[in-house]
């Protein structure tokens, strides 16, 4: 669950994107189409819902499928449109009311002037748990980006954020943030090192779920051969301080809460169309309040059909 909506914080991924687009130069056609289609099984030590900081204490095994869909139109020489859309779904061999169903559209557009690069985006988000209505989230940033000595981009952004949820009123939230990450392109290009922070400035229905977070993250990427196939190795922390505004009733003070997510993944192109990932995570979520404060593993397994 963790994972899921971790990943609608977005900025990461589209800025890796943009950032590779220009350290590599590469010559496109004015209109692009990509899509993907993977499908697997995902080990969880903790079965856990994050958004209501709820775990089980159980494990389970769910089947997981993942789809996109997405288009990039160069406008103008300098004037890039793209958008898209992405499904994933996470179904458990035994705690049904967990499983997560997730439709995501976003939308971008950046102008690209001599040196610096200027964009705004919004996402999308409606996720079922369950097979109940569970969470809307509507992602809206402006970013200004800048390459650096060709090995270098530089990004940074500002995002505002709405999140509605079914039968939890008490934590629908409005969140403003902002967030910088710096990407060192190396290796002729088949490497990169990421590291980013962002501050976020959560405030909810219900005081005793409102905080200010401060988040720091670093992630190693290489391409290079292993058994003759192209493969790409992934390596990522990331760490989260949470400074409660409000008195939780339950523990009669403010939370204080401290997250550690550590995960690799390794990749490999069977084919160009065709790709095998196998990734491991481990998160540590330290609370003062006793069913926030909990450990958990991952471990999955999906092939991958793209085009």
């Amino acid at each position: 669950m963790k994972n899921k909506l971790e990943s609608f914080k977005w900025t990461l991924p589209l800025c890796m994107a943009t950032a590779c687009s220009l350290a590599l130069a590469q010559q496109e056609p004015p209109l692009t189409v990509s899509g993907s289609l993977a499908t697997g099984v995902e080990y969880n030590s903790n079965v856990s819902v994050a958004e209501l900081e709820s775990a089980s204490g159980q494990s389970d095994i769910a089947a997981t499928v993942d789809a996109g869909l997405d288009m990039s139109w160069q406008a103008t020489g300098q004037l890039t449109v793209s958008g898209g859309y992405s499904f994933s779904s996470q179904s458990y061999q035994d705690f049904d009311n967990f499983d997560l169903d997730m439709h995501m559209l976003y939308a971008d557009i950046s102008q690209d002037f001599e040196r610096f690069s200027v964009g705004a985006n919004h996402y999308y988000a409606d996720a079922k748990l369950g097979g109940d209505d569970f969470l809307i989230l509507n992602q809206s940033s402006v970013y200004v980006g800048r390459l650096i000595n060709e090995q270098w981009f530089v990004r940074g952004a500002l995002n505002i954020s709405d999140k509605s949820f079914s039968g939890f009123a008490a934590r629908d939230a409005d969140t403003s943030g902002l967030s910088l990450d710096a990407f060192w392109f190396f290796n002729q290009g088949r490497s990169s090192l990421v590291l980013g922070y962002a501050y976020d400035d959560e405030d909810t229905r219900s005081q005793a779920f409102a905080y200010e977070a401060d988040t720091l993250r670093i992630r190693y990427s290489n391409s290079f051969m292993l058994l003759g196939l192209e493969s790409d190795l992934q390596l990522g922390l990331r760490t989260q301080q949470r400074d409660y505004k409000g008195i939780t009733p339950s523990i009669g003070v403010p939370r204080d809460d401290n997250h550690y997510i550590a995960d690799t993944s390794l990749k490999m192109n069977v084919q160009p169309w065709l790709a095998v990932t196998g990734k491991l995570e481990r998160g540590n979520y330290q609370s003062r309040l006793p069913r926030a404060d909990y450990s958990e593993e991952r471990v999955s397994l999906n092939v991958e059909i793209s085009f």
